[in-house]
């Protein structure tokens, strides 16, 4: 049985798995990757390319029943909380960081083992999963500043990608517009970005590029929907922008995800959010209206008809780069 030292777990999505992916790169360059082991489901599968090192451990879950689904995750974790009594567990969110964390905790008392239980929120209101993990949490770290902070909780700003990658350059002879939804959440933002475009003046949209994010399964349906429109259009489609660099759009079209709003609004107010509100408890509105509330995004939808980047320099004071940095201070101390 391979020694583990630390364990990281998400799932569910990608506002959940990226930050927990940018910890485990983070954390194998000072600690042994060997002893680290990552934890996900289907959906984590996708993101596995992320991680730099391959020496870390990966075990990914998956089950159609949730009961059958926590069985498989304690035969399958039984045997690592048995022969490592002193692990260092961090839930980044989704249903699977509950039950690991709670058989993390029932070792803990019934085999007195030392594990050290830890969880991070990225939206402004907890959810479900963490709600539950809190009890058992050692601390909770959270993206988002409070007056009345609870005991347990530690801000350290927002998960950030690395802000030192090549990102993309645009030609600035054009106003680009991109539109972001995240999988098939775009579906609905390009109905909306449709009809906008309709009310453009056909001279006008020779200056004008748009990037569009659209799940592949849709690229064909969507090819013919823009290619019917009246006038000359220049766009192209995407699923995913691995250099993603929010100072070259004059305009951004985006969901109100956590990540989203952060990654972008380090670098441009140009933006409009719409929030996702499929979710039991409307998370992307609330992360939304602290923006609002701030002034730092805007509260209009349109196609600017000329360039709108009036300055490269633009500074949120409410996020923090190197938060993740910050988890790993307080994990590995």
């Amino acid at each position: 049985m391979k020694k583990i030292k630390y364990i990281v777990i998400a799932g569910s999505s990608g506002g959940h798995i990226l930050p927990a992916i940018k910890y485990l790169n983070n954390l194998s360059k000072i600690k042994d990757p060997n002893k680290i082991l990552f934890i996900t489901n289907k959906i984590g599968k996708n993101y596995l390319d992320k991680i730099k090192s391959v020496k870390i451990n990966k075990l990914i879950l998956n089950s159609k029943n949730k009961f059958s689904f926590v069985i498989k995750i304690f035969l399958k974790t039984f045997l690592i909380f048995l022969f490592n009594r002193k692990i260092i567990l961090i839930g980044f969110g989704g249903f699977i960081t509950t039950p690991i964390l709670f058989i993390a905790k029932l070792f803990n008392i019934f085999l007195l083992s030392f594990n050290k239980i830890y969880i991070h929120e990225q939206n402004i209101i907890y959810g479900l999963a963490n709600k539950i993990n809190y009890l058992i949490a050692k601390n909770i770290f959270i993206s988002f500043p409070k007056i009345n902070m609870r005991n347990k909780e530690i801000f350290v700003g927002n998960f950030f990608t690395d802000k030192n990658m090549p990102r993309e350059k645009l030609d600035d002879n054009f106003i680009n517009i991109l539109l972001i939804g995240g999988s098939a959440g775009s579906l609905d933002l390009n109905k909306k970005m449709l009809k906008e475009i309709e009310n453009i003046n056909t001279n006008n949209l020779d200056k004008i590029k748009f990037f569009i994010q659209i799940p592949y399964t849709y690229f064909e349906i969507y090819k013919k929907i823009y290619n019917d429109l009246s006038g000359d259009i220049r766009y192209k489609f995407f699923t995913f922008k691995n250099n993603f660099n929010p100072r070259e759009y004059d305009f951004i079209i985006s969901r109100s995800g956590s990540g989203s709003l952060n990654e972008i609004l380090y670098y441009t107010n140009n933006v409009f959010f719409i929030p996702h509100l499929i979710s039991r408890d409307q998370h992307q509105k609330h992360n939304l209206n602290y923006f609002l509330s701030h002034n730092m995004s805007q509260n209009k939808f349109y196609i600017p008809n000329k360039k709108n980047l009036t300055s490269r320099f633009y500074f949120n004071r409410l996020i923090n780069p190197y938060s993740i940095e910050k988890i790993i201070c307080y994990t590995t101390k």
